[in-house]
């Protein structure tokens, strides 16, 4: 194998199959790994079955034909197209730069993964997750998309850009112009960057700065029109306003913020809620972002850690985080006790305190097969965490008055502690989420929200801001 290519584990990636369909045509077909098998809930046994084509190579055309397929089993769209009208996308070889060997080599699981690697930087590469737009060139096909309804991209030199004039349904892209396109968005990811870190360390200075009374600075915008777009928005200014424009009106507000809050409070507070909504909005997008990836536990933990107020909804009072990565079962919450809970939070008006443990959306809340008919059982993942919240309670409980002396932290009690789990997504069919429900509603020790819950009542929560805010 090539120097460069990262290692696969068949049990962790899946496995490639190599096909000669004819002399000149070689076809590469995907077969899931168990575990993604198990999560679409489909038979293990079975896989072979249940392989996609990924890539066709046409050695008589000088063409490599990718297949963009959604490769997670926890996805409704496992194994099926990864958007929604783009079926395929063809490149014409001699007018991009993929790499071409003789027929023996592209027989071979390396030839094939040489050529996957050596791919333009504007596509996926590693099969595992699906081959197609990187990321950060999705833009591209959502484009096609929009003006279009086009199944196939062929980027090349034989065609101008442009549907297929002879009506099928194609969209050309001459290679020029895709190079164009590319060179554009890698303009702007690195413009965008650069204001975001200007923004932040601006930002940063300044508070501290404020505070010891040394003069303020001004984030750098840049000559680029694309830097300082970016840094007015990421200032908080939609419109490109002058430096001068934007210092008038910092000033004005931070010299006269309590006058307008004494003589126009609406004002200000709508102002204020502007702020926030638009804050919502962007916090809202990157929940549902996640929660379309497979992350790992700390990744989850950091976001809530980020955004404590997410979770103040999973109860019907007022929280405030106390401590993250508490050690409940030690002398002091920072200390190194077996018993580490993700948040230890308290009510803000009675001091009770309360635990939460975080999990990821993958993890299994129901077992697949049900244990008689419509009734379906808690996986053991699910009944597992909520015997680790409440040992954690136990734990807590039992070490509570050592812990104020400890920590010095006396305003916090543990009179009837709560447990929160934070697991999963809401189950898929009728008898699933009766089932859920229903042990749920009596577990009265551990209350269990689902990762989808909470991304819903941020969303009723904007909803309700906007409603409110064009009602005034």
């Amino acid at each position: 194998m090539a120097r460069g290519i990262r290692l696969y584990d068949a049990v962790r990636d899946g496995t490639l199959d190599v096909k000669e369909s004819s002399p000149d045509i070689i076809e590469v077909y995907f077969t899931p790994p168990e575990r993604s098998l198990r999560a679409a809930n489909r038979d293990p046994s079975k896989a072979r079955s249940y392989r996609a084509k990924l890539l066709e190579i046409n050695s008589a055309r000088e063409t490599l034909t990718i297949h963009p397929i959604c490769t997670f089993g926890e996805r409704p769209n496992f194994l099926k197209p990864k958007y929604a009208k783009v079926k395929q996308i063809t490149l014409e070889t001699q007018s991009v730069v993929v790499p071409w060997a003789d027929a023996a080599t592209l027989m071979t699981l390396d030839g094939i993964l040489e050529v996957l690697e050596a791919l333009p930087p504007t596509f996926t590469k590693d099969y595992a997750y699906g081959l197609g737009l990187a990321k950060p060139y999705r833009f591209i096909l959502d484009a096609v998309e929009e003006l279009s309804d086009s199944t196939e991209i062929v980027i090349g030199d034989k065609h101008p850009t442009g549907t297929d004039p002879e009506g099928n349904a194609i969209f050309f892209i001459a290679a020029t112009d895709f190079e164009q396109i590319r060179l554009e968005l890698d303009k702007i990811e690195r413009h965008t960057q650069n204001a975001s870190r200007s923004v932040k360390r601006t930002v940063s200075h300044n508070i501290l700065a404020e505070k010891i009374g040394v003069p303020l600075l001004e984030a750098s915008t840049g000559r680029h029109p694309y830097r300082k777009l970016f840094t007015s928005v990421a200032q908080g200014s939609e419109d490109q306003l002058s430096q001068k424009d934007q210092n008038a009106v910092i000033g004005a507000l931070t010299n006269h913020a309590e006058v307008i809050a004494k003589d126009q409070p609406e004002k200000l507070a709508k102002l204020r809620g502007d702020i926030e909504l638009v804050t919502l909005e962007a916090l809202i997008g990157r929940y549902d972002q996640m929660l379309q990836q497979v992350l790992e536990e700390e990744l989850w933990q950091n976001f809530f850690n980020e955004n404590p107020f997410i979770l103040n909804m999973a109860f019907g009072y007022p929280v405030i985080k106390v401590r993250d990565q508490a050690s409940v079962g030690g002398r002091k919450l920072s200390g190194g006790g077996e018993k580490i809970t993700d948040f230890l939070v308290k009510n803000s008006l009675t001091n009770n305190t309360a635990i939460f443990e975080i999990k990821t959306p993958q993890t299994p809340i129901l077992n697949k097969t049900p244990f008689r008919d419509g009734v379906y059982t808690p996986a053991g993942d699910l009944s597992g965490s909520i015997n680790q919240a409440l040992d954690q309670k136990y734990q807590f409980q039992k070490q509570i008055a050592q812990i104020k002396d400890n920590t010095r932290l006396y305003d916090i009690e543990s009179y009837a502690v709560h447990c929160c789990l934070v697991i999963g997504k809401t189950p898929d069919g009728d008898d699933r989420k009766k089932s859920f429900e229903l042990f749920r509603r009596n577990s009265k020790d551990v209350e269990i929200v689902t990762f989808d819950e909470l991304l819903e009542k941020l969303r009723q929560l904007c909803a309700f801001l906007r409603t409110s805010d064009a009602g005034g």
